[in-house]
């Protein structure tokens, strides 16, 4: 059976737990990092939790995945929102990175940059290695289980018109700020064996001020987790405590339209006035984040059966 594994604070130095309810039971021990709790299985996790108990009103719920980390993401791995963003479907799984130091609790306020006009929600499903990836190593279905030891809820906040307005396309740049990747509030701990399946069944759902906005199933995927472990191994290397953020579904704010297509094809253009090109385009057709919206999201199987949390962010300004 999986945990539910929580990292928190009450007023000192972070700590780790396993949600019981509403409560969460302390576990014994000291852990330095994700990578360190992800050496155990749920029934050693379990055995160290011990009778005391405290309401997780009393905590400060904090990101489960710890920096340094590294973040890499796929994109467009959603049919609906490759479509909505004009792309056709994909024969390649896009990848990308983001910084470790984007990564923020499930409950913090997410910072508009200065600057910012187009601030954008990405809902998505987060794997989180407990072993070593790289050459040599091929992952199947049968033995996801190995490589994953977590699965939790994030968001990849996204800065459009850094992404596509600064230097030409700045993914990177548009993508990393701190608090752009909202995590947890919940690392689920499967036990090997359930990996595989878990991941069959899992819904997502992205709310903007109680607003329906995004809502998938993972047999939606375009590249199913495997595949996208066995891309990334053929590039590069994964460590113990690595997130995989695997793509987000239709329905955020940015949608092609042919204009901004024919902004970000004319590469003549200087930097700031494609920028502002893209600006007038994009918000001219839709609004996007600011201060006082709210974001919420949450992540199930699609029988209820296992709750990976919900997550409600605040946009602030810098």
């Amino acid at each position: 059976m999986a945990v539910r594994l929580t990292r928190y604070a009450i007023g000192g130095a972070p700590l780790w737990g396993i949600l019981d309810g509403d409560e969460i039971a302390p576990l014994e021990g000291t852990f330095a990092s994700t990578a360190d709790i992800l050496r155990l299985p749920p029934a050693e996790l379990k055995a160290r939790a011990g009778a005391e108990r405290l309401p997780i009103s009393s905590a400060n719920i904090l990101s489960p995945v710890t920096a340094p980390a590294q973040i890499v993401c796929q994109g467009l791995n959603y049919a609906d929102h490759a479509d909505q963003s004009g792309h056709a479907p994909r024969q390649k799984n896009l990848l990308f990175m983001k910084a470790a130091s984007s990564l923020s609790g499930a409950f913090d306020p997410v910072i508009r940059p200065a600057g910012c006009q187009m601030l954008d929600y990405e809902v998505e499903l987060g794997l989180v290695l407990k072993r070593p990836l790289g050459a040599g190593d091929h992952v199947t279905r049968e033995t996801l289980g190995d490589f994953i030891g977590g699965i939790v809820l994030c968001n990849d906040v996204s800065a459009r018109d850094v992404m596509f307005g600064e230097a030409f396309l700045q993914w990177f740049r548009g993508k990393s700020a701190r608090t752009f990747c909202p995590c947890g509030p919940w690392l689920v701990i499967p036990e090997t064996d359930e990996v595989a399946d878990l991941l069959d069944r899992i819904e997502i759902r992205l709310w903007l001020n109680d607003e329906l906005r995004q809502s998938a199933h993972t047999r939606d995927f375009i590249f199913r987790p495997e595949i996208c472990l066995n891309d990334i191994a053929s590039l590069m290397d994964l460590s113990a405590g690595d997130l995989v953020l695997t793509g987000t579904p239709g329905g955020v704010i940015l949608q092609a339209t042919a204009p901004l297509g024919q902004i970000l094809a004319t590469k003549l253009l200087r930097d700031s006035e494609r920028k502002d090109a893209i600006i007038q385009e994009a918000t001219a057709h839709a609004r996007y984040l600011t201060p006082g919206d709210i974001v919420r999201a949450e992540m199930r199987t699609d029988d209820g059966t296992v709750d990976f949390g919900r997550q409600l962010l605040e946009i602030v300004d810098a």
